[in-house]
């Protein structure tokens, strides 16, 4: 697991990579502003009901799942389930070619 923190400084790396001197490489603040604000907006989006496509990486789709009855199995009896939205994550092949090993990340 990463967590955000790791990210920043992992994309700062990417990003300052042969960079020379302190005024060519980025503030890893500006980093971190940059990935916070893109959390953001994609978290409002999602909010909203807005799919978001990310070419090469994925989807994340809204879906509204259905009021269907459930069961509860501590107290061995029927509940309904109401309606709601829920957010699907679908990988892009790419991606998912890479995670089984059938292609190399170049």
């Amino acid at each position: 697991m990463i967590h955000k923190a790791d990210l920043i400084r992992r994309v700062w790396e990417k990003v300052n990579e042969g960079r020379e001197g302190y005024k060519e490489r980025l503030r890893m603040e500006d980093i971190e502003l940059i990935i916070n604000t893109m959390f953001k907006e994609m978290s409002q989006c999602m909010i909203d009901g807005i799919d978001i496509n990310i070419r090469s990486f994925g989807k994340f789709v809204s879906n509204i799942r259905k009021e269907r009855i459930g069961f509860d199995q501590i107290h061995k009896k029927k509940v309904l389930l109401p309606e709601r939205r829920v957010i699907k994550f679908n990988i892009a092949k790419d991606v998912d070619k890479y995670i089984k090993g059938e292609r190399n990340n170049e």
